[in-house]
Formats: C-alpha cells, sequence, structure tokens
C-alpha cells in the first residue's frame, strides 16, 4: 500500500518517483497540505463506516482519483477481465466435453457461496418489493453485510468467474466448430437441470439451472437466482431476446452471448445485478438493445454485478440505479469495448425537489449516511460517439464512502445531466469523469459538479484532448464547498466555459475554519469563457480567500394546532427533514417534535438510531429550537437532561446536537462549565470546536494549538484573535493556517 499523502517537497527521490506526475502537479499547484485538508478532518471524526479502502484511500490523496487506469486495474477481479480476452483457436470439441469441468467448476463455486451465510438468509420476497419502487434498504444492505462473509463470497465469485472465462475461451476458440446434438435435450448435473437447444429458434423457460444453445433467434425467460442458485444462459449466436428478472440474490447468474443483434428487456432488476452474490452478462457481439427497471445494467451490493459488451452500436436504458452502480459491500461495472452507444437513464423522486430524479446512475457509488459507506460504480467506454443522459447522482458520482468512475477512452462524447454529476463527490466520497479523446460537450441544467467536490469529498473531471464545451448554471468546473475538493483538468483542445453565475470556475470558500479546495486548468491561449451568453475575461488562477456564510439558525414561528398523534419521534423527524429545507413544515408534526423533546429529553433522544445522519440533521435544528422557545423551568429540564447523557456517555452521537442547543440558550454559568468539561472530552474533533466556541477560554485556546485536528487549531487561533490574546506556539499548525490568519485577521468557524 503506498504511502496516503505526499509532501511537496520529496526528499527521497525514489518516493517521488513514486508518485504519478498528474497527481504531483495537481498538489504542486494546490499546496500539499490544502491537499490534505480531507484527510485530516476524517481522521479526527472517529472510524469510517465499511467502506472500500481505496475510498478512504483516495480521500488521504484526491488527486490520485485522476488516474482511473489504476482505479479500474485495481478494483475489477482478473478473471472478469478474462471473460473480455481475445480466445486463441482451437480443435473441434463436443459440448458435453466442455460442460463436464464446467459444471464442475460451477458446483465448487455454489458450495462456498452457500457456505458464505452467516445468519438468517436474505428476505429475497421483501427485497425484489422494494426493488419495484426504490433502492434497497439501509436494513436490507446492512443484512446482506452482516449475514454475508465477504471473503468467502468474494472467492465463490472467483471461482464463478474463473469457470464462465473457461468455458467462454473453449467455445469461442472453437467457434462453428462445437458439435451438439441433433435435437434438445436435458440433463441433471450437480447444479441442477441442463438444457440443450437447437439451432432453430427455441423458446427457453426460466426452469434449467445451465442452458446451452448452439443458434437462432431465441427467447429467453429469466428468473431471479435465489439462495445459492446457479442460473446461467450461453448463447452461441442468433438474434436473442431475453425476458424477465435475472437479479441474483445470495446466487450465482451468468449470460455469455457470443453473437447476433440481441434484447436484453426487463421491467424489474437484472442483466448483471447483484446482491450478496455475483451476476455477469457477457454480450461479445452486434446492436444490442438492453432496458432494465431499477437496479440493473451493473449494478451490486455486497457482491459483483457485470455487464460487458464488446462490440457494436449499443443502447442502455436504466429506470434508475444502474449502468456501473456500486451500493454497500458491492462493484458494479458496465463496459462497453466498442461502438457509438446510447446510455439514458431516469430517476426515482427527489423528496427535497431539487430539479430532478435521482438517477444513481452511470459510474455512482451510493452509501447510507451515515453507517455504511458506498461501494465502487464504474462505467467504462472504450471507443465510439456516446451520448450520456441522466438526471440527479450519475455520471461519476460519489455519495457517502463511495467512489464512482465513468471512464470514456474516445470519440466525440455528449454528457446531459441536471445536479450532482458529471465528476462529482458528494458527502465524503469520491466521484471522478474522464474523458481521454474527442470534441465533448458537457451540459448540467442546475449544477453541482463537472469536477465538484461537496462536503469533504473528491470531485474530479479530466478531458485530454479535443475541442471542448461546458455549460452549467452554477457550482461546477472546479468548485468545491464545505472543504470539498473540486478539480477539471482540459489543457488540450480550444475549449468553451459558461457558467451563469459565480460560484465555479476554480473557487472555493473556506469553511469550518479551514479551505476547501477548487481548480480550473485550462490553455489560456485557446480557451474562452462566458456568462449568461456574454464573454468574460478568464478566471484568475488563484482566487482571493473568502469564508462560505453560516447558515442563519431561525426556529420556525410557534404553531397554535393541536400536534400530531400516533407518531413517534423517529417517524416525526424524517417527515421534517425536507421539510426543514423548503419551509413547508406540517405544523402538527413540528409542535408534536418540540413536545416530545420537551417532555423528557432522555427518554426522547434514547428511542432514535445513533447512525443515521438524516435524523441526527433534522434532531439539531429541532432541538435547538425545542430549548430555545422552552419556558424556564422546560429549559432546566433540558439543561440537566444534557448533562446526565454527557456524564453517562461522553462519546454519546447527540453531544453535537446538544452543543448546538446550547449555543442558542446556555446553561446557568457553573452549569454550562461542567457540561463544558464533558464536551471538550469528546473523542470527534467537531464536538470539542463547538465546546471550544462555548467556552472561549485561552488557557483552552492555546492548548488546542497543538492538537493535531487541524479545524480545533483553526477555531483556537480565531478565538486567541477575537480576545486580543497572541499564540503560543504554532509549530504544529500548517503553513496555510498562519498565512491565512496572518492575512485575514480571523477565520468563520
Amino acid at each position: 500500500m503506498r504511502t496516503p499523502y505526499w509532501i511537496a517537497a520529496c526528499v527521497l527521490l525514489a518516493a517521488c518517483a513514486a508518485v504519478p506526475p498528474e497527481e504531483r502537479a495537481l498538489e504542486s499547484r494546490a499546496g500539499a497540505d490544502a491537499a490534505r485538508v480531507i484527510g485530516n478532518m476524517l481522521r479526527h471524526e472517529g472510524p469510517p463506516p465499511p467502506s472500500p479502502p481505496l475510498v478512504r484511500e483516495l480521500l488521504e490523496r484526491p488527486f490520485a482519483a485522476m488516474d482511473a487506469a489504476s482505479i479500474f486495474e485495481r478494483v475489477v477481479p482478473r478473471a472478469l477481465l478474462a471473460l473480455a480476452e481475445p480466445a486463441p483457436d482451437v480443435p473441434a470439441v463436443e459440448i458435453r466435453e466442455v460442460l463436464e469441468p464446467y459444471l464442475a467448476g460451477l458446483a465448487e463455486a455454489q458450495r462456498v457461496l452457500r457456505a458464505a451465510r452467516r445468519g438468517a438468509p436474505l428476505d429475497a420476497g421483501a427485497l425484489l418489493r422494494e426493488l419495484e419502487t426504490t433502492l434497497p434498504s439501509p436494513a436490507r444492505q446492512r443484512e446482506a453485510l452482516h449475514n454475508h462473509d465477504a471473503a468467502q463470497v468474494e472467492q465463490a465469485t472467483a471461482m464463478f468467474l474463473e469457470a464462465n472465462a473457461r468455458l467462454a475461451r473453449a467455445l469461442r476458440g472453437a467457434g462453428d466448430r462445437v458439435r451438439f446434438p441433433e435435437t434438445a435435450h436435458r440433463f441433471q448435473s450437480v447444479v441442477g437441470t441442463v438444457a440443450i437447444g437447437t439451432r432453430g429458434n427455441d423458446s427457453h423457460a426460466a426452469d434449467a439451472a445451465v442452458i446451452v444453445d448452439p443458434g437462432g433467434d431465441d427467447t429467453y425467460e429469466r428468473a431471479p437466482a435465489l439462495a445459492g442458485a446457479v442460473s446461467v444462459i450461453i448463447d452461441l449466436g442468433g438474434d436473442d431476446r431475453y425476458r424477465g428478472s435475472d437479479v441474483a440474490i445470495h446466487g450465482l447468474a451468468a449470460i455469455l452471448d457470443l453473437a447476433g443483434d440481441d434484447v436484453y428487456a426487463s421491467n424489474g432488476p437484472g442483466w448483471g445485478a447483484a446482491f450478496a452474490g455475483a451476476s455477469i452478462l457477457v454480450d461479445y457481439s452486434g446492436n444490442d438493445v438492453y432496458a432494465s427497471g431499477l437496479f440493473g445494467q451493473g449494478a451490486a451490493a455486497a457482491g459483483l454485478g457485470a455487464l460487458i459488451d464488446l462490440s457494436g452500436d449499443d443502447g442502455y436504458h436504466v429506470r434508475a440505479a444502474g449502468q456501473g452502480l456500486g451500493l454497500a459491500g458491492g462493484l458494479g461495472l458496465l463496459w462497453d469495448r466498442a461502438g457509438d452507444d446510447r446510455y439514458g437513464a431516469g430517476g426515482l423522486r427527489d423528496a427535497y425537489d431539487r430539479g430532478g430524479g435521482l438517477s444513481f446512475a452511470q459510474g455512482a457509488a451510493v452509501g447510507v449516511r451515515s453507517s455504511l459507506g458506498g461501494g465502487i460504480g464504474i462505467l467504462r467506454d472504450d471507443a465510439g460517439t456516446d451520448d450520456y443522459a441522466a438526471e440527479m447522482f450519475a455520471q461519476g458520482i460519489g455519495y457517502y464512502y463511495g467512489l464512482g468512475l465513468l471512464w470514456d477512452r474516445g470519440g466525440a462524447d455528449r454528457y446531459q445531466a441536471v445536479r450532482y454529476a458529471q465528476g462529482n463527490g458528494v458527502h465524503e466520497a469520491i466521484g471522478v469523469l474522464r474523458d481521454e479523446a474527442g470534441n465533448d460537450l458537457y451540459e448540467l441544467t442546475v449544477g453541482v459538479g463537472q469536477g465538484m467536490g461537496l462536503d469533504l469529498a473528491v470531485g474530479i473531471l479530466a478531458d485530454l484532448a479535443g475541442d471542448d464545451r461546458y455549460g452549467a448554471p452554477t457550482l461546477a468546473q472546479g468548485s468545491a464547498t464545505a472543504n470539498g475538493a473540486g478539480v477539471l483538468v482540459d489543457l488540450g483542445g480550444a475549449n468553451q466555459w459558461r457558467l451563469d453565475h459565480p460560484e465555479g470556475w476554480g473557487r472555493a470558500e473556506w469553511s469550518r475554519g479551514l479551505p476547501s479546495l477548487g481548480l480550473l486548468l485550462f490553455d489560456p491561449a485557446r480557451a474562452s469563457f462566458q456568462r449568461k451568453g456574454a464573454a468574460v475575461a478568464a478566471p484568475h488562477a488563484a482566487p482571493a480567500i473568502s469564508h462560505e456564510a453560516e447558515r442563519a439558525g431561525r426556529c420556525p414561528a410557534a404553531v397554535e394546532i393541536p400536534a400530531a398523534s400516533g407518531l413517534t419521534l423517529e417517524q416525526a423527524l424524517r417527515a421534517l427533514g425536507p421539510a426543514l429545507v423548503s419551509g413547508n413544515l406540517d405544523g402538527a408534526v413540528y409542535r408534536f417534535s418540540l413536545e416530545r423533546l420537551r417532555d423528557g429529553v432522555e427518554r426522547a433522544l434514547a428511542e432514535l438510531p445513533e447512525d443515521d445522519f438524516d435524523l441526527a440533521w433534522s434532531l439539531a435544528s429541532v432541538l435547538r429550537c425545542a430549548l430555545e422557545g422552552a419556558d424556564a423551568a422546560t429549559a432546566e429540564r433540558m439543561w440537566n437532561g444534557f448533562e446526565r447523557m454527557l456524564a453517562a456517555k461522553r462519546a454519546t452521537p447527540f453531544a453535537g446536537p446538544m452543543a448546538g442547543a446550547l449555543r442558542a440558550r446556555p446553561a446557568p454559568a457553573a452549569q454550562m462549565q461542567r457540561m463544558l468539561g464533558l464536551l471538550s472530552s469528546h473523542p470527534l474533533c467537531s464536538v470539542r470546536v463547538a465546546a471550544l466556541s462555548l467556552g472561549r477560554s485561552v488557557p483552552a485556546a492555546q492548548a488546542a494549538l497543538r492538537s493535531s485536528c487541524w479545524r480545533l487549531q483553526s477555531r483556537a487561533l480565531r478565538l486567541l484573535h477575537e480576545l486580543g490574546v497572541a499564540p503560543e506556539n504554532l509549530d504544529a499548525v500548517p503553513e496555510f493556517l498562519r498565512q491565512a490568519f496572518q492575512a485575514s485577521g480571523k477565520r468563520s468557524e
């Protein structure tokens, strides 16, 4: 494993040589310490959730995410790559001769997969019902991860891939010299029924574990592979039609189609979709059409889902959630090797009404904030003039400890999306779009993307050649917020850049006392810039330091209506989340939440899960307002409850919301000092920062300068400046913080 990060001036030449040139150049441009802000902040906010090690590595080394080839090589199994390799000519062969070792390999993979189960079997029916309307629930994803041994699932997957690669190599090498029986027949094997088709136009039901068909325009009905089952189709030729849903739910599924213009049509999940298992679809030639409902075309959770198409002008459409999607513990891959292709993804309804639907597609990885990291999702297209269309969360998008990559290696391509797309990382994640050739078009209708990092996340768009056009309203083209890193690199070609509002073009405001990082690298001799249709000067290479405005903590006006009934506090807070953003509060639900917290804050908080970000976000707002608007006796009861909870569990995850409430309405001095002492020893740096802000203690601020947490150092410097006290020791403070404070004298926290 390589060193997590590199300083700008390497002392050892050998160590410097290990850093790829692209990464070294970007780090030199941005500054080594600034590139380490994300890693420093995350290391001081507790252990990361279950997530791919590569994601955590890239959050420490953001610019290493430019290297799409390295990412692909590190995460895609070698046995899967073998399925796409050329096959040498081999002598004529009887189909039963190659099937016998193949079936034995399948049986061994099946045995290992079944042994991987550690708890109750997955409720496949419930999962399939969820996939009719939405992504798999957090509970279902946890069940898949916790009830299956990941190493054994990986081993079974490798064995399954190797068996299929050997069979594909033999059949492709023999070509039309594979000898089949004259008539269709069936026989029993170690993995179940094997059906052999004819060279005519056959119809195959979903009642055999393995189907082998020599040719003809065939029709296949597919069904999910469940509970350790094997479901395989090998078709050697013809224009075929595949229908149904072949998602693998703790199963092993494969389609190997060697020739023909084929149609894969499903209203449900499938075509390389897996949950706690493996599913692959490899189509070797032809102009093919793929259509899926939710969760398809290279999508996986706790397993592997892959679709590989080696040639032809192909069309892909998924309702949502696919075309290279990795959920928790999953690797989803869509790899198209050649042809002029069309990729389309619809979207699920967005409760926050941000301008489009939730696509989760085209190189996307999505986690469950804040308990499960995402997986890895890759869409790779090697050649051709391609068209990519999606809504939100698409085209190289990572969300919460996920890694999403869209890698296009050639052709004049068109990328269209709404928001959170085209190289966008959101909340501690990595999102990359890399296009290596062609005159390309990038369009966002709302914004937030095109090399944009949002909240401790990395977003990169790298276009290596061609005369390209970029258009977005705002927060795009090398921008970042909330300590993210956003990079757009396009140094080749005569490029046009359009951005309607100032938030972009390398602009990244400081947040939480530390920098965000925005880089837009272009050829000034050939680039042109427009804002709202009018030509403007090229943006300055190093924008002046500015700071994100603190959101005002305003409480909604009191409502004189009865509180809602029949709810739990958890249900009420979930309902309030989108409403707190839009301002369209349900007054009865809001009043219910306030009353529950005021009636007994300890009992109320004990009912809530401790690892759900959406709840924690709503709680922080409602708890603050509950305390701020309480009468004197109720406020005293809430303060006492806070103190008891902090004393009983100093690492309580509710410490942050409590600190926010105390900021709005501090407790009496003596009690406040006791609580500040407890908050100051909390393991999360963000809570200690809040305690320092509330206490305003000079000794505490001087001590904080010796901390390894840069956010705490920044807050201490600001506090000392406000109090007119000189820092005693700056040895542990990074250079960029020293320079910034010398220049501005203060920081916004």
